[in-house]
């Protein structure tokens, strides 16, 4: 897991998305009733930024199809098989916000994609 000290949270406004990318990772982040969340900023619908969307009771609106995501479980509103990922944040005694990203796991090559494809397994 890496920690990363993301912004200060008197620059992170109440339901207002900001978008950060770390470790190749885009992550929407926000502030609810004055604490930090982070949820991935990618929609898996069509994959649209989540955090040029509208922040409303905890959730935010896909720009391109209105689908909502809460902050706090990243589940779609209506659905609980579709769920983005959610991102742990903390402060520091200084009240920067900070967020914790999983390490990703290597890409595959072509020929492991392949391989994997032919022996009937899920790649995901």
């Amino acid at each position: 897991m890496q920690v990363h000290r993301v912004v200060h949270l008197d620059d992170l406004h109440d339901s207002v998305p900001l978008r950060v990318v770390l470790d190749g990772q885009a992550i929407c982040l926000t502030k609810i009733d004055g604490e930090p969340h982070a949820i991935s900023d990618v929609c898996p619908h069509n994959g649209a930024s989540l955090s040029e969307g509208v922040i409303r009771d905890g959730c935010v609106i896909c720009p391109s199809h209105l689908w909502r995501f809460s902050f706090h479980d990243g589940e779609k509103q209506g659905s609980h098989d579709v769920r983005v990922q959610v991102y742990g944040t903390r402060l520091t005694a200084e009240q920067w916000v900070e967020v914790e990203v999983p390490e990703r796991a290597p890409e595959r090559s072509l020929r492991e994609v392949l391989l994997a494809h032919a022996r009937g397994e899920v790649l995901g």
